[in-house]
């Protein structure tokens, strides 16, 4: 099974891409992203571009959120994944970049090429009567995307892929890709969320230029009323359009924006770890790792370790 790492960074950070091609015509993609948008089109640190298909085909991309936020758009709809959701989308093409609210996201996505499976492949997923074309058909139907919030069975099927140690992840990888659309060709099309779930354009481009004044003006405190009147809108619009693209109320944001800040001066600089938590508004180290461990899901130091060597 051939695996190749993609690394990416702009201004708001960085992301690694690690992609099996697991048969002919299905891969799956394991993402480690602390920026806020990624475009496939970007030329990665080992100086290529994540290449994209020539031609038009029919593609089944299903995404599973283990942490952070991701963003999926179609046409003028926005769809929002928080952890343990899962979607199912047919696409023609394959997406130019995907953005995520908190610039952290970890996840997989595996993706299906319904025109260029391979004969072996389609007999195997024959045998345990399963059929990817039927699944984009009966999930999907008309519609963007389908989409299942948190479930058990789902995130057992997983979380294993996650967890796997390297010397077995090819044998869990073809198994789990298989026991996972075993599962969507049974799923019943009535757990979809997608309506609960999808924002127009609209309120999307006003949560974005909220978010972007709460950059601009980050030294300094923002109430909700203030946002509110800069962006046009009742503090009661606000707080519910917000909610829906980041998923956390304003403030919550604020503070995670704050620790997203700091996990770059971490991995990018040698700056102390007191150093950084006072930059980040907090007097008391102690205080400023608690509240990053709660954020980020590490402490300072142990976040610094990982992506250290993650970058080597």
């Amino acid at each position: 099974m051939k695996k190749h790492i993609l690394r990416f960074s702009n201004n708001t950070g960085d992301a690694q891409l690690t992609v099996y091609s697991v048969f002919p015509g299905a891969e799956i993609t394991f993402h480690s992203i602390h920026m806020d948008e990624l475009s496939w089109e970007d030329e990665a640190s080992d100086g290529r571009a994540a290449a994209l298909p020539k031609e038009q085909s029919h593609l089944l991309e299903i995404h599973h959120c283990r942490e952070g936020r991701i963003e999926q758009a179609f046409d003028d709809t926005f769809f929002y994944l928080m952890p343990g959701d899962l979607s199912v989308a047919k696409r023609q093409s394959m997406v130019k970049a995907y953005r995520f609210p908190l610039r952290h996201y970890h996840g997989i996505t595996v993706g299906i090429d319904l025109m260029h499976l391979s004969e072996d492949f389609r007999k195997m997923l024959s045998e345990i009567g399963v059929d990817p074309a039927q699944i984009a058909c009966k999930l999907c139907g008309d519609r963007s995307c389908f989409i299942v919030r948190a479930e058990t069975n789902i995130e057992h099927i997983l979380s294993e892929l996650y967890t796997a140690p390297e010397a077995l992840r090819e044998g869990y990888i073809k198994l789990k890709i298989l026991e996972l659309l075993l599962i969507l060709s049974h799923t019943e099309i009535t757990r979809d969320h997608s309506s609960a779930c999808a924002l127009p354009q609209s309120q999307v481009l006003l949560a974005h230029q909220a978010a972007a004044y709460l950059a601009e003006n980050r030294k300094r405190h923002v109430t909700v009323q203030e946002l509110s009147r800069q962006m046009g809108i009742s503090p009661t619009q606000l707080k519910a359009i917000f909610r829906g693209v980041y998923g956390q109320p304003v403030f919550t944001y604020m503070r995670t924006q704050r620790m997203q800040e700091a996990a770059q001066l971490l991995i990018h600089t040698d700056r102390p770890i007191g150093e950084i938590a006072e930059m980040s508004g907090y007097t008391n180290a102690s205080k400023f790792a608690s509240a990053f461990q709660a954020i980020m899901g590490e402490t300072p130091r142990e976040f610094r370790q990982a992506h250290t060597q993650q970058r080597k």
